[in-house]
């Protein structure tokens, strides 16, 4: 009788979680913010003969009605650096309601997405680029120990 107790009240790796996101943040595939704000996430996981991952459901919708979903192809862990107080967080990858790729970042994941600036990039400059390649071409590539200054 014990055991039959016990049993009901354990969690098995298939049964529906409800997770607390402070915050949820949803990236469209341009990394566009679509969703950001606190929330409960109902996760639903799929065994390993389904070709994804699960499904997930925001709680509360925001301020303008929006209530995302996602179909998750990829699910990561993360551990935060020092710098971003080693808050862990979840990654999830997948589609949503209307079959756009969307990435959803939870928590520790929330905010490295949130503090950490994309880097620019660098635009290809031809008479830059010419001059350059004008410069090097007569020069002998050297290595440098830099050990040797210290």
């Amino acid at each position: 009788m014990l055991q039959s107790l016990l049993s009901g009240l354990t969690t098995k790796p298939l049964d529906v979680q409800v997770w607390d996101c402070v915050p949820l943040v949803v990236a469209d595939s341009q990394g566009e913010l679509a969703y950001g704000q606190e929330t409960k996430l109902e996760f639903t996981p799929f065994d390993e003969t389904a070709n994804r991952v699960g499904h997930a459901i925001a709680l509360k919708p925001n301020s303008k009605g929006t209530q995302p979903e996602i179909a998750i192809d990829t699910r990561q862990y993360i551990d935060n650096p020092i710098e971003l107080g080693r808050r862990q967080g979840i990654i999830l990858t997948g589609t949503n309601q209307e079959g756009s790729y969307v990435t959803w970042y939870i928590n520790g994941a929330a905010d490295r997405f949130l503090t950490t600036p994309e880097p620019d990039e660098i635009e290809y400059d031809e008479e830059i680029a010419k001059i350059l390649e004008e410069e090097l071409a007569n020069t002998e590539p050297t290595k440098l120990n830099l050990n040797s200054y210290l």
